[in-house]
């Protein structure tokens, strides 16, 4: 993609063969692509109009792409397998799983967004509502059996971004690993010096009071 940014409608144009072949540089031209047709159609036609358009095509992508990760699989083995992507492209991803009790679920970590200094760029506050919001909205769309939350934002100043997402396991999940009472007394042991500070400071606390 040249610099010179295109404004069409949709944004379904992203093959899996083109995700795989995307650096950072390529990542941040489709993005400032991206919020050039967003905030033209924003002037033209308003917010939700402009987001609707964007969307037209988004869940038949996301079907595309997603679904090549996670069927067949749990969301987390799935999702895992983009982490060396995402992170060659400035996103700096970690996925963990959190599938218990009939339900496949994972949480995914984003440590830095590049988006947010693009979105200043185009004079707006976050990159929120063209980025993250239409990914979770065209995952809800592409699979109808799939809850998709935001827990955090950086943009909102949280520390990171984390969204989860969840739907009912449609193969047998790995069972949740039980620490062994070794492992367990190790950790308490470790934690002795730290227990005998607490008790210290409650006696000084009950001496001086």
């Amino acid at each position: 993609m040249n610099t010179q940014l295109r404004v069409k409608t949709g944004v379904g144009d992203l093959s899996f063969k083109d995700a795989l072949n995307l650096n950072q540089s390529k990542v941040m031209n489709r993005l400032r692509n991206r919020f050039a047709k967003y905030t033209h159609l924003v002037a033209e036609i308003g917010e939700a109009a402009a987001f609707e358009t964007l969307m037209e095509k988004y869940p038949e992508q996301q079907k595309r792409l997603m679904g090549t990760l996670i069927n067949g699989t749990t969301l987390a083995k799935g999702f895992q397998k983009a982490v060396p992507i995402l992170r060659l492209t400035g996103f700096m991803t970690e996925v963990v799983d959190i599938a218990q009790n009939g339900q496949d679920a994972a949480l995914e970590i984003q440590r830095a967004c590049p988006a947010m200094a693009i979105a200043q760029e185009f004079g707006l506050a976050t990159p929120c509502r063209v980025i993250c919001d239409m990914e979770l909205e065209g995952a809800r769309r592409a699979f109808t059996d799939m809850e998709v939350s935001v827990l955090s934002r950086m943009a909102d100043g949280d520390c990171v971004c984390i969204f989860k997402y969840e739907r009912p396991a449609k193969i047998e999940l790995d069972p949740v690993k039980k620490t062994s009472t070794f492992i367990q007394i190790l950790g308490i042991l470790k934690l002795v010096p730290s227990l005998l500070k607490i008790a210290v400071e409650m006696m000084k606390k009950k001496l001086f009071s």
